[in-house]
């Protein structure tokens, strides 16, 4: 149903494009209608063919799991944010968080990080 509704909606839009632009154009009604009628079925065509081709080729089931996942991700992160907010300074929070989305990553510390002497140029 969605398919040829969409297919619909397109072709009366291009059917409409096509009649206004040929009665600014000062044709005659009947080249008018005609243009229109054969871009109304054109259009619809191939907006129904698109559909219909994204749907076998397993697009739409794509586009529908990526929904789903933007869906579960926007839940949790209120489940998070909902039992209580953390600060944003505080560090606590974000290494415990940090610990537990990447558990084998260390952050560098400052104690450890060598420095390089700069030699100067001549």
């Amino acid at each position: 149903m969605f398919k040829l509704g969409a297919a619909l909606v397109f072709a009366a839009i291009a059917g409409l494009t096509a009649m206004v632009a040929g009665l600014l154009s000062d044709a005659r009604l009947q080249i008018v209608l005609g243009r229109a009628f054969c871009s109304f079925i054109v259009a619809g065509v191939v907006v129904y063919l698109g559909i219909a081709l994204f749907d076998r080729l397993g697009y739409a089931s794509i586009i529908h799991e990526m929904e789903e996942n933007m869906e579960k991700a926007a839940e949790e992160e209120e489940g998070l944010s909902g039992d209580e907010e953390p600060e944003e300074g505080s560090e606590e929070d974000s290494e415990g968080i940090a610990e537990d989305e990447n558990e084998g990553f260390v952050p560098l510390q400052v104690d450890e990080l060598q420095h390089v002497a700069e030699e100067p140029v001549e």
